[in-house]
């Protein structure tokens, strides 16, 4: 039907069913987001607990309904023509960096976080919290009995230094792993609760993460929620004056980390014997990551699209004896010679990109994330870590009918 103004206009009844169309699709879709992320939640629980082995079959077929599922969510979104070649290019080129690099779980957080179109963000973090709560919860449940009852069963990872510490794990693959679940359902809960956050659930906070730290003894859970404590006062304090330094730190902190790890890793074959000193008591600072990546780059050099694990060995090198890794706890060192230069290039400009459009809560968990990431590359993994959907909601324009 055409108006007055020369225009195609549809019948109400048209136009009615059409919005139902649009709703069952939106109903459909987000059935599928979150029926991915189950299955991804599930698949990273029996990668990292040791309670049970998991057959390969199963994990096969976790990796295969999480990736089915997020591609039919993908399906079915809107899209404006650029925007959608877009998508397919980068798809393309993370497909192709987490095969060649065996970087699984980035490809499938990286296609959770394409299909938030019309998915609230509070909801995913809801859900994300309520899933590490039940995987802590049973971990430690069983732990605790098992821990007084068959000694025998329980081991610890350690820490060397003047004096070798035992780290409990509480089951849950390794110490840092465990801290990693604990923090980041804190961070969950702060962000799902933020308006009402008060002095007295910081409280708690900061209670459970100094009693997890008696027992798994990870620092950075500790220094990555003191820079938040502050960032949360300042933005309390002062309603929302911080808006520009929040932007500037969410814009910067991943990208200045980026470049800067990587150049220290880079210069230290170069540097004469006054300055390795000053190096290696940053190395100390950072536990023997800087080390680690420094071996790395001397060995195979940087990767932009990701590379193949290598098998651990042991080597002397610059006057020491030490047996390398396949995993490199520091994120940014982690993509620069192992999984992919263009990981970083990515994430760094998409903060510097939307950045200025988040909520302060948003910019404070994405500085979080950011300082988090020098210290652990497990943060990457939107199971732990749900920091990363805050991508996926400003990734499409909100509101809007778009066409191809």
């Amino acid at each position: 039907m055409i108006n007055a103004d020369g225009q195609n206009k549809k019948p109400l009844w048209m136009r009615g069913r059409a919005k139902a169309a649009i709703s069952r699709k939106g109903t459909i879709g987000e059935l599928l987001f979150f029926l991915a992320f189950f299955f991804f939640i599930l698949k990273y629980t029996f990668d990292i607990t040791t309670l049970m082995q998991r057959p390969e079959m199963i994990n096969s077929l976790l990796v295969g309904l999480c990736i089915a599922c997020s591609m039919a969510k993908i399906m079915l979104q809107r899209y404006m023509l650029l925007r959608l070649v877009l998508t397919i290019a980068i798809c393309a080129v993370i497909s192709f960096s987490s095969w060649i690099g065996f970087n699984y779980l980035f490809l499938l957080g990286f296609l959770l976080i394409l299909g938030m179109q019309d998915i609230d963000l509070e909801k995913v973090v809801r859900f994300s919290f309520r899933a590490k709560i039940i995987s802590i919860g049973i971990h430690v449940l069983i732990y605790i009995p098992m821990y007084f009852l068959n000694p025998a069963s329980i081991d610890f990872v350690y820490r060397g230094g003047a004096s070798i510490v035992p780290r409990h794990y509480f089951f849950m693959g390794h110490a840092n792993t465990f801290s990693a679940f604990l923090i980041w359902t804190c961070f969950d809960y702060i962000f799902i609760n933020y308006k009402k956050l008060r002095v007295l659930h910081m409280a708690i906070i900061w209670l459970i993460t100094l009693v997890s730290y008696s027992f798994a003894y990870t620092n950075t859970s500790l220094i990555v929620l003191a820079i938040a404590t502050v960032l949360i006062t300042l933005d309390k304090l002062f309603n929302n004056v911080p808006d520009k330094l929040f932007t500037f730190l969410a814009k910067y902190v991943y990208l200045f980390s980026a470049v800067f790890f990587p150049f220290l890793i880079v210069i230290y074959t170069r540097l004469d014997s006054e300055l390795k000193e000053l190096w290696h008591l940053l190395d100390d600072f950072f536990t023997g990551r800087l080390w680690l990546g420094a071996y790395a780059y001397y060995d195979q050099g940087p990767t932009f699209f990701g590379r193949a694990y290598t098998e651990p060995k042991k080597v002397f090198w610059e006057g020491r004896w030490f047996d390398t890794l396949t995993i490199f706890d520091n994120h940014y060192i982690g993509n620069f010679l192992l999984f992919g230069i263009i990981h970083s290039v990515m994430t760094a400009l998409v903060f510097i990109i939307l950045a200025r459009r988040m909520e302060n809560r948003e910019k404070i968990i994405i500085i979080a994330f950011s300082f988090y990431c020098i210290m652990d590359a497990q943060v990457m993994i939107l199971v732990i870590c749900s920091a990363l959907f805050i991508i996926g909601k400003y990734l499409y324009p909100a509101k809007k009918e778009l066409t191809l």
